[in-house]
């Protein structure tokens, strides 16, 4: 009878001891899972905290124009600093309580930065568009006194007696050249070539490998009313942190000489066709030399 006491307990009748715990109940169970609960939560907080303590800053860069940019990458921890830039100013942005900094980090000043175009950029656009071609190349095929493409070019379209000029400090003290060409004209009436003589001058504002900035004058010869107009045309050629250009071409007609309004809208309705075809033709022609060749940047101008 006792064995079956003591192994049946207070179902066989068997007194329970004072030391034996109680058994938990409801109330002990759910106070023991806040203090749990408590306890964890007070540790994730400590922690997220502690990582708070650590900003990563992924660091992101490019190769751009004989080390304008200088290549990084991969993950860093800098420790947070009193003095630091706003998260405006650095692009800070926060993910799951870690802070992610996006750097670029530049050898020299920022393509986007301080070499800004200074002209009004007044007139008609004629071109806009984008090329995968280093800023310095596309300048000397467009702008050297020994560019093949150039040449080659004008005899495309049948033009004759091209004459590049070298580049040279005018009284103001910037690079200007002057070139001269007989072009063929398309129209069916009247003279079927016209003389054409162009200033070129390079603005202050052209820094190699990053910005050209060209003011251009165009006056005719040959032509009815030739000397009563002349064609005021801006360039810019800029370099992207990728390593192409963008081309923005502008023109004017500026009557010089007062004519009736009749000639007037006749000279500019057929000179802005004229200067529109032959960009657009020029923008043709480069894009089939960068389909046939691979253009790589280039040491520098030979302006």
């Amino acid at each position: 009878m006792e064995s079956l006491r003591f192994r049946f307990g207070k179902w066989g009748g068997a007194k329970r001891s004072k030391s034996t715990s109680k058994p938990l109940t409801r109330n002990t169970t759910a106070a023991s899972s806040r203090s749990i609960s408590r306890a964890t939560n007070a540790s994730l907080t400590s922690l997220a905290r502690r990582r708070r303590t650590t900003r990563h800053i992924k660091a992101k860069s490019v190769a751009f124009d004989q080390n304008n940019y200088m290549v990084a990458g991969g993950k860093a921890k800098k420790r947070m600093s009193n003095a630091r830039p706003s998260n405006a100013d650095q692009g800070i942005t926060t993910k799951r309580g870690m802070t992610v900094v996006e750097v670029i980090m530049p050898i020299r000043d920022s393509l986007e930065g301080k070499y800004n175009c200074n002209a009004l950029h007044e007139g008609r656009k004629v071109l806009n568009e984008k090329m995968r071609v280093h800023v310095d190349t596309l300048f000397n095929m467009l702008f050297s006194a020994t560019s093949p493409f150039f040449q080659k070019f004008h005899e495309m379209r049948n033009s004759t007696d091209l004459k590049l000029g070298e580049w040279r400090k005018n009284a103001a003290g910037l690079n200007e050249r002057v070139i001269t060409v007989t072009v063929a004209l398309k129209g069916n009436v009247g003279p079927k070539v016209a003389k054409v003589t162009e200033t070129q001058t390079l603005r202050d504002c052209t820094r190699p490998g990053q910005l050209y900035s060209i003011d251009a004058t165009s006056v005719n010869a040959d032509i009815p009313y030739a000397d009563s107009f002349m064609v005021a045309m801006h360039l810019c050629l800029r370099g992207t942190p990728e390593g192409h250009t963008k081309i923005l071409v502008l023109a004017q007609v500026k009557i010089v000489k007062p004519v009736w309004a009749v000639v007037q809208s006749f000279i500019e309705k057929h000179t802005y066709a004229g200067v529109e075809e032959f960009f657009q033709s020029l923008y043709s022609a480069l894009l089939r030399d960068q389909r046939r060749t691979t253009t790589l940047p280039a040491s520098g101008s030979t302006y």
